[in-house]
């Protein structure tokens, strides 16, 4: 078999470029003649959405049938990568019997902000259990042949404007935290893709970002897989390739290969990285990879049973007052709220899977053949409820126990857009005030990709968080009710009482477009706790029907320096009458005047099951690393001298035991900072941020014609073409045409992918029946070079 530096030197520059460009919509290319295969691709974070043939990015419901796990909001609560790696595991194995060779995640991103409508998605606000959780999937995914591509790199935390807009972030920020989690999936876990986001990082989009997919990701990091683009996310192709971009995805109709040929003869695109870029690619096709031998139905059915299992595991008790949970599998409930009869299981956009089989909540009870009567209470097609309202508060009179399930509509939480705000449905808020009223034995089953506010959370006995619970939610439910399974889910995102809690609330989706990271670090737990900010929910929490304590912290020394590692030793006992498991979370600690330093960072943590009345040592290893900071002027992870801490607690309580550390490491360069930034009290501001990193936000522009490029969207390019807005139409129309519901989450994320991508975005996404010469015609009508008065409003 012939080496492959031997087949790149047989290859034309024309055979080099090709193998950059897709071939269709999942493909990368074939080259027959040369004997290189081509491999598939299909997206999956939570399952896997295989469209057959060449698939398209409209068919977000066209998918073969497969497992619908919890999404990774959820799935990051159990703080188990043993069962997360289980279900990269069955994810492969589904993946491998469709002949799928790359699957497109986990998806890592940092929750920056609660109002990120990819949040459901995404596993935390904390790189290093993100990049855990993330490392276990892609080991078990990996493990079965099948490549993960982890994504989206880098500093994708918002979908507003997610093509165009540029994350500004301090470098600080950048490595602590946005690449942080990146950075722990691809040395712990070794991923075979890695997908660059559509978003520029401090002025340059990722897909062009050398510092990004060279600097840091090949040489800091040493990855040696395919840099692949997100769909429609390659803005210059000659600048990525030399930045380090591989793969060019979906098929633009090889719509830059031309000026990709021009620039390489000019000397513009450099030869090295051609043949670097179509290598990457040849070796991720011609990997030997196993095939499925086994009978995808009794998969699809063990898979659903792993499925079930991860959601009894991730869903988070928050409150239980008087153990008014467990309920006994006799007791007779009311049961309210729409979303206990049409339960929703996942969010919408890519990640959207078609599963064989379904549960809602009322299901679970009928299949668990527990008595209960209902009552929708109402209804997410209208605000005004009063009459489900009144029939569910009179029902609720005469009821012993209440549950009542809320939850997110459909319509809020998707790919391609942001939530207004983080309220759930005024009618279901005005709801739970009137049943409080009238009955106190109120229990809550919470249904949302992500936080949302609470403000009833004081009313009711019982809350159980189930976030996005994939497809048998509905049977997990009923037995985390029942006590069948016990809760041991921990929050992996702090629940803010409010969104004007949040420290980058002022500026979040203000100017999406260039987009102030203003508050650096202080991202979640790192703000609350430093800024002394309460919260309803804190990160890392989360009650079982059992109760453990923790004790006897020691550590197996009292001072680490470089290439050392420090082990912090505790006694776990369940001091309950059930069994259960618990986490033993492990925090570094900082001095409180550190400037852009949380007062404790996550560094270690470790899931235990504990019989009733059983004790038992728990030992979690700190390397150096988990003391160090980054230092932006040698490019490198440093340990500093320094006097830290080390912090261990319990989900489900937290109090904390403590021990200090001396830091044997270099004093680091600093540098005087905005006083925001060392007592972050209250909102960063924009100048304070300037000063502090040195970026400026650029002001909000509309363009108007005569300023149109191929970057406008066709919202922006029909404000003044009465011809752009009907092509427009059309397009909209033909797009949206499979959608039965108008007003469902499928159809808003249709529109916004119509409407808010840019013209040149869409085009690379058309499979050529958007060609360049018609994007460029488009753009000259918008500015009325065609047609001038014409066809003018």
């Amino acid at each position: 078999m012939q080496s492959l530096a031997d087949q790149l030197t047989q290859l034309t520059p024309e055979e080099l470029i090709q193998l950059t460009s897709g071939a269709d919509f999942w493909h990368s290319k074939a080259l027959p003649d040369r004997h290189i295969p081509n491999f598939r691709m299909s997206d999956g974070p939570n399952g896997l959405r295989y469209q057959a043939g060449s698939g398209d990015a409209l068919g977000i419901n066209e998918s073969v049938i497969s497992t619908c796990f919890p999404t990774a909001s959820a799935v990051a609560c159990t703080w188990d990568p043993e069962l997360i790696s289980e279900m990269g595991r069955a994810i492969g194995h589904e993946a491998r019997s469709l002949d799928v060779d790359m699957v497109l995640g986990p998806g890592i991103n940092i929750k920056r902000n609660p109002l990120c409508g990819r949040n459901f998605e995404y596993f935390s606000e904390d790189p290093f259990l993100a990049g855990m959780i993330g490392a276990a999937w892609i080991k078990g995914l990996q493990s079965t042949g099948a490549a993960a591509c982890l994504k989206h790199f880098a500093g994708n935390n918002q979908e507003n404007d997610r093509l165009l807009s540029d994350s500004l972030i301090d470098e600080t920020a950048l490595h602590e935290l946005y690449l942080e989690a990146f950075r722990i999936a691809v040395q712990t876990a070794h991923p075979e893709g890695i997908m660059c986001s559509y978003n520029k990082v401090n002025g340059t989009y990722a897909s062009d970002n050398s510092y990004l997919l060279t600097e840091v990701l090949r040489h800091q990091w040493d990855f040696k897989g395919t840099v692949v683009t997100d769909w429609g996310a390659l803005n210059d192709k000659v600048a990525s390739l030399n930045a380090g971009g591989d793969l060019e995805m979906p098929s633009s109709a090889n719509m830059f290969d031309p000026e990709a040929l021009k620039a390489l003869n000019a000397g513009k695109l450099k030869a090295a990285a051609l043949r670097r870029a179509a290598g990457n690619v040849i070796q991720t096709a011609e990997k030997k990879r196993p095939a499925f031998t086994g009978e995808r139905e009794a998969l699809l059915a063990e898979d659903g049973r792993l499925a079930q299992k991860i959601e009894e595991n991730a869903a988070v008790l928050l409150k239980n007052d008087d153990q008014i949970l467990p309920i006994r599998p006799d007791q007779k409930l009311l049961v309210i709220g729409q979303m206990a009869a049409a339960t929703r299981y996942q969010g919408a956009g890519s990640s959207h899977i078609n599963p064989p089989e379904k549960s809602t909540i009322l299901d679970g009870f009928k299949k668990a053949k527990m008595p209960y009567d209902y009552q929708p209470g109402y209804a997410f097609s209208r605000e005004n409820d009063d009459q489900l309202a009144a029939d569910a508060v009179a029902a609720a009179k005469d009821a012993q126990t209440v549950l009542v399930v809320v939850g997110l509509p459909e319509s809020a939480e998707s790919e391609g857009f942001d939530r207004p705000n983080m309220k759930l449905p005024a009618n279901q808020n005005q709801l739970i005030d009137r049943l409080a009223a009238v009955t106190p034995n109120l229990i809550v089953l919470l249904v949302a990709g992500a936080p949302v506010e609470l403000p009833w959370r004081s009313q009711v006995k019982g809350l159980i968080n189930l976030y996005l619970g994939g497809q048998f939610v509905g049977d997990a439910a009923v037995n985390l009710l029942t006590g069948k399974a016990n809760p041991s889910g921990k929050l992996a995102e702090s629940y803010p009482i409010s969104y004007q809690d949040v420290a980058s609330a002022d500026l979040y989706d203000r100017n999406p477009q260039s987009a102030a990271y203003a508050e650096s670090v202080y991202v979640g737990y790192r703000y609350y706790d430093k800024a002394n900010q309460p919260v309803a929910f804190p990160f890392g929490f989360g009650l079982s029907y059992t109760t453990f304590q923790l004790s006897d912290l020691s550590l197996d020394q009292s001072q680490i320096q470089a290439d050392q590692a420090l082990n912090a030793t505790v006694t776990v006992t369940n001091t309950g009458d059930r069994d259960g498991a618990e986490v033993v979370e492990v925090f570094v600690g900082n001095s409180a005047d550190s400037p852009l330093k949380p007062l404790k960072e996550l560094k270690g943590f470790q899931k235990v099951f504990l019989k009733a009345g059983q004790t038992t040592s728990v030992t979690i290893t700190l390397p150096a690393h988990a003391f160090s900071d980054w230092n932006d002027q040698q490019q490198a992870w440093q340990l500093p001298a320094a006097h830290k801490t080390v912090l261990v607690k319990i989900g489900s309580d937290q109090s904390q035991l403590t021990a200090p550390v001396d830091v044997r490491g270099q004093s680091l360069p600093k540098k005087e900072l905005p006083d925001w930034y060392v007592n972050p009290v209250g909102k960063p501001t924009l100048a304070d941020f300037t000063t502090m990193s040195g970026l400026t936000v650029q002001p909000a522009i509309t363009a108007q014609p005569g300023q149109y490029t191929r970057l406008n969207t066709p919202r922006e390019l029909g404000t003044h073409s009465a011809l752009i807005r009907k092509i427009t139409s059309i397009l909209k129309n033909s797009m949206t045409k499979g959608i039965a519901d108008p007003e469902s989450s499928e159809a808003k994320f249709m529109e916004t992918i119509v409407m808010d991508t840019p013209l040149i975005r869409l085009a690379q996404q058309s499979g050529g029946k958007l060609s360049l010469t018609l994007v460029n015609k488009l753009v000259a009508i918008a500015n009325r070079h065609y047609f001038k008065g014409i066809f003018d409003r």
